[in-house]
């Protein structure tokens, strides 16, 4: 929706001026509506724009518990940024899951049991990876 939104507020950034210019300014007899009319037209695309930026803010990320098995970490270097991800094999899966971990929490064991609060990017769909936010006590 979100996406949705942003388009058809540039969309109509772009498009009304256009058209008010070339199908409305022709028919005003006053001077001033003439001058002023294409600058009203950006209204309506402002206010999809602010009313797409009022519906992102208000949508919260969900938060999932898990509980693993550390596999091993891995550090990453893109153009002068490190960061380090972890590979835990959750509960019930036979497949590692590769999760960002920041440098703040403390590193745990290899083959330890850990369970954790993270941010899945299966239900979170504008995050690109899915990152651990603290370790839970069981």
């Amino acid at each position: 929706m979100h996406t949705f939104l942003v388009f058809i507020g540039i969309l109509s950034l772009v498009l009304l001026p256009f058209l008010a210019y070339v199908f409305v300014v022709p028919k005003l007899d006053n001077i001033n509506h003439k001058q002023t009319f294409p600058i009203y037209s950006f209204i309506p695309g402002c206010l999809i724009l602010a009313f797409a930026a009022f519906l992102k803010e208000d949508q919260s990320r969900e938060i999932s518990q898990a509980c693993g098995k550390v596999q091993f970490y891995k550090t990453y270097s893109i153009k002068r940024d490190h960061f380090e991800r972890i590979a835990i094999q959750f509960d019930g899966s036979k497949y590692n899951r590769h999760l960002r971990f920041e440098k703040y929490l403390e590193p745990k064991q290899k083959g330890e049991h850990v369970c954790f609060e993270y941010l899945d990017k299966f239900k979170n769909s504008d995050l690109s990876e899915s990152k651990i936010l603290k370790w839970v006590d069981k």
